[in-house]
């Protein structure tokens, strides 16, 4: 019983831990945030944070690595869901592209983006760890791309990669509010990408209400 409890409040103090992190990363970076800061949000001591965390780059890695397992069992969970090479390549790009979407924290969180773009790490044994976690979740669409393509999995990596990379940069383009003005998102650009490898996709909606538009101005226009 006294084990229980003292693995619940270990816990809950991880939690207040991390939540207190969050908040300092996103307003200061990872560069700028310190041990010192993330215990005054936490409301302890900066003492209490080494038991759990040996630094804020720990703490950072942590994060990242939560979020990063996350988007894997989202990714993993939609390729299964559907049937075919084709469908799943589709399946897990839109999973990919969907759950930074709705996660824009984490996209910052994995370009290390709070304070700018620019190389940081965590240290090369955390790195190596969180690149291999990545590297999972983009497997999951090398898979289905090689059966599709009926070539090696090393083969289509780059392919990949190419997918990964405007995947990254469609949606910080769409964060900053630059996709708007050239009427269209991420989403859309997606498409096109897909149709480049010759993966069917759902075919891009129009913006609400522009099928209205039309409609209603041309019921509007004065009869010859």
């Amino acid at each position: 019983m006294a084990q229980d409890w003292s693995r619940s409040v270990k816990v809950a103090k991880r939690e207040l831990l991390l939540r207190a992190a969050r908040e300092e990363f996103a307003e200061l970076g990872l560069e700028g945030a310190t041990m010192r800061g993330i215990a005054l949000r936490a409301g302890c001591s900066t003492g209490a944070i080494y038991p759990l965390f040996e630094s804020k780059e720990a703490i950072y890695a942590d994060m990242l690595q939560h979020s990063l397992s996350a988007l894997d069992a989202h990714v993993a969970g939609s390729v299964q869901s559907v049937q075919g090479a084709q469908a799943q390549v589709a399946a897990g790009c839109e999973a990919f592209l969907g759950y930074y979407l709705e996660n824009r924290f984490e996209v910052n969180l994995g370009l290390y983006a709070f304070r700018g773009v620019k190389r940081q790490g965590v240290g090369k044994a955390l790195d190596d760890a969180l690149n291999r976690a990545l590297a999972r979740v983009l497997e999951r669409i090398a898979q289905p791309l090689s059966e599709m393509q009926g070539r090696a999995v090393a083969d289509v990596r780059p392919w990949v990669a190419l997918l990964f990379s405007q995947m990254i940069g469609a949606l910080v383009l769409q964060m900053a509010g630059r996709l708007k003005f050239l009427d269209t998102d991420a989403r859309m650009l997606l498409g096109l990408m897909l149709s480049q490898l010759g993966v069917a996709s759902p075919s891009p909606r129009e913006k609400p209400g522009r099928n209205e538009a039309r409609k209603t101005t041309s019921k509007s226009k004065p009869q010859k």
